[in-house]
């Protein structure tokens, strides 16, 4: 049995407030960071200020919306191998394939990967400028993050038409911490097969002028399987770790003065399945300024420039393209804070960015032309007003498009801090803005912005400065579901084209409980997800239940630890449990798709690090997938792809080296 939303929305409303009555302390006493107590390892983790989900720095337990951050430290210790052994230990985050075998995210038992999770590295958004896609299959240089703030929830008020259902913010070492020389290199082995082999170097000076660079480079595979099928057996077995390729290539470089910062990155990357070929290109260029006019008000310009030719595909055996569009977005906007009192903050601003579609293959696809051009402004507000009973944020965001028409979401939000407890009810509209391909194909020339409706309430509490827990439930609606179809008109031409569907979502719980102590940590997590009874995508649906989506369980549970055996070496073990999940892996007798049941796994994993073995050198060698479970990575839809075979036992083998500067 759970409890059903309204109900605990009330129950976790009413214990706030009558714990929030029952406070004596003035309003200062409530407003500070630690608890009671002396400020522990944990505490530090829970009250650092983050702004991924509103503009005005708040913490973890205070900001509007369900957060999770993740530090370096637990990067480290857990030998993630990428960013997919990163997300899979966050409550609600799974990974699930696409099309030609690139990996995206599921969140919440959604499939989440066309504009519903927005990726930021420093400052970046990733998505793909023609379908709002994320690939992230070892892609990402996790050995070179400092921390990744998550918002497992909707980001469109603040960020726009890319973060319906979430935000991941990436920031990198060297643009926030490092002030020296840090190497780094991954190795990954299995018994058949070369895994991985990724290496980075990162260099950063801080002083009056910061300034950063790192450069990172790696070659891969999606699965060590070594007799693939695909799912119409239309060709030969093949060996995926010799015809997939997973290939990171990134280059990022910063500097900044005072209130000016400059950012520029390179991103490519290389990925396919056995038959198609995949790459990404990508160039990001952005300049900001903070301009302090004085104490309370600032005023930030941004202008960004991005310039991509992502998710090119063509013929692995001759190399032909038969996709390849150049995508282009100029972007600027400006935004004000205010703080009119120290217990009330004004931030408005206004955007406005032009997308350019070129046709390199000059096959004529947007109306007979090679170029297509979209235009867009939006408005945006947000007030934060911190009471004795509660934080009050409420804000809202307009964006109109010369194509697709335009979206208003509101935000509102309720969040406190009293001593150990802390709660947080939220109410926030999202939307997705349909993309460059979205529009081109769309069904009838027109399409309309998916629309998401998302309630969500968390109480938490720190029972001791080492531990705390939280627990957290959603329900998420989504309507004018953006879909991809695709019918056979003869044995030799096909239609594709993206449609509204009515409804879509799911709604669920999520809890958390850490427990820190100066030498050793325990993080573990449990996620709840069901999908809606009024569903009406039939791509999602599977014949064995209406509770589901196909790719996806309905249970996960995570574990994350690590313990210092000695002053040097630490061992980190992890595990990550799902509950049964369906895939379209098989035919019948007519030749269609059919769904069947995938088995529960446990991803059981285990790591070693010897930290400074010399000064600033550390090594690290683990197992991943000790029990060989081999988690197939399934299509989240009924799509015509047979599921990547999961990796087999790999070891990896980690190696980071950091050189200081001395401080002037």
């Amino acid at each position: 049995m759970y409890l059903k939303f309204p109900a605990l929305l009330t129950l976790i409303f009413l214990f706030a407030s009558l714990c929030s009555y029952g406070q004596d302390q003035e309003l200062d006493s409530l407003l500070k960071i630690s608890a009671f107590t002396q400020e522990s390892d944990l505490q530090k983790i829970l009250n650092q200020n983050v702004t991924v989900s509103s503009k005005k720095a708040l913490t973890t337990r205070e900001t509007p919306g369900i957060i999770s951050l993740i530090t370096a430290e637990e990067i480290e210790n857990s030998g993630a191998r990428d960013l997919v052994d990163v997300l899979r230990l966050v409550p609600g985050f799974d990974v699930a394939q696409d099309v030609q075998f690139v990996q995206g995210m599921g969140f919440r038992g959604n499939w989440a990967n066309e504009g519903k999770v927005l990726v930021m590295v420093d400052g970046q958004p990733y998505n793909d400028l023609l379908y709002q896609t994320t690939a992230i299959g070892n892609r990402f240089a996790v050995n070179m993050i400092q921390r990744i703030e998550i918002i497992r929830g909707p980001g469109s008020a603040v960020y726009g038409g890319s973060a319906e259902y979430g935000v991941i913010n990436i920031i990198t070492k060297a643009a926030d911490s490092l002030n020296g020389v840090l190497v780094s290199g991954t190795v990954g082995a299995h018994s058949d097969a070369l895994g991985r082999a990724n290496a980075g170097i990162a260099i950063a000076q801080k002083g009056n002028v910061n300034w950063d660079a790192t450069f990172y480079k790696g070659k891969g595979n999606m699965s060590n399987n070594g007799n693939y099928q695909d799912l119409y057996q239309s060709a030969e077995a093949q060996n995926l770790s010799k015809t997939t390729n997973a290939d990171p290539l990134n280059l990022n470089i910063g500097i900044s003065h005072k209130g000016l910062s400059i950012r520029t990155i390179y991103d490519e990357y290389k990925t396919g399945d056995p038959f198609l070929f995949v790459t990404y290109k990508n160039l990001f260029t952005n300049i900001r300024y903070d301009a302090k006019l004085s104490n309370k008000l600032t005023i930030t310009p941004e202008f960004r420039y991005t310039n991509q030719i992502p998710w090119t595909w063509g013929d692995r055996s001759t190399g032909e393209y038969i996709f390849k569009v150049r995508a282009e977005r100029m972007y600027g906007s400006i935004t004000s804070s205010y703080d009119i009192t120290r217990k009330i903050n004004l931030i408005a601003g206004a955007v406005y960015f032009t997308d350019h579609g070129t046709d390199l293959l000059n096959t004529k696809r947007y109306d007979g032309t090679d170029n297509i051009a979209l235009k867009n402004y939006a408005v945006f507000a947000q007030g934060l007003l911190k009471h004795r009973l509660a934080n009050v944020t409420a804000g809202f965001r307009y964006e109109k498009n010369n194509r697709y028409g335009d979206a208003f979401v509101p935000r509102l939000a309720l969040t406190k801090k009293i001593e150990n407890l802390h709660f947080k009810i939220l109410f926030s509209q999202a939307f997705r803005a349909p993309s460059i391909e979205n529009i081109n194909i769309a069904q009838g020339g027109s399409i309309k912005p998916e629309k998401s409706n998302v309630f969500e309430a968390e109480l938490g509490y720190q029972f001791t400065p080492e531990s705390v827990i939280s627990v957290n439930a959603f329900s998420l609606s989504t309507n004018n579901v953006i879909i991809y179809q695709s019918e056979t008109i003869s044995t030799t031409e096909t239609t594709e084209y993206y449609k509204n569907f009515d409804r879509s979502g799911t709604h669920g719980l999520e809890a958390q409980y850490s427990l820190r102590k100066k030498k050793w940590y325990v993080n573990a997590s449990y996620s709840f997800a069901r999908a809606n009874s009024n569903n009406t995508v039939d791509t999602y649906t599977i014949p064995q239940t209406s509770k589901q989506f196909v790719g996806f369980p309905t249970n996960k549970i995570t574990l994350n630890s690590s313990f210092q055996l000695t002053n040097k070496l630490h061992f980190s073990p992890s595990a990550i449990y799902a509950s049964k999940r369906y895939a379209y892996n098989a035919l019948d007798s007519n030749g269609d798709a059919i769904a069947n049941e995938l088995d529960p796994y446990l991803l059981a994993n285990g790591f070693f690090n010897y930290k400074n073995l010399v000064d600033g050198l550390t090594l690290g060698a683990g197992v991943y997938d000790i029990f060989n479970q081999r988690p197939a990575i399934p299509q989240a839809y009924n799509g015509g792809y047979a599921p990547i075979p999961g990796r087999s036992r790999e070891f990896v083998f980690k190696l980071t080296y950091q050189l200081n500067f001395k401080k002037s």
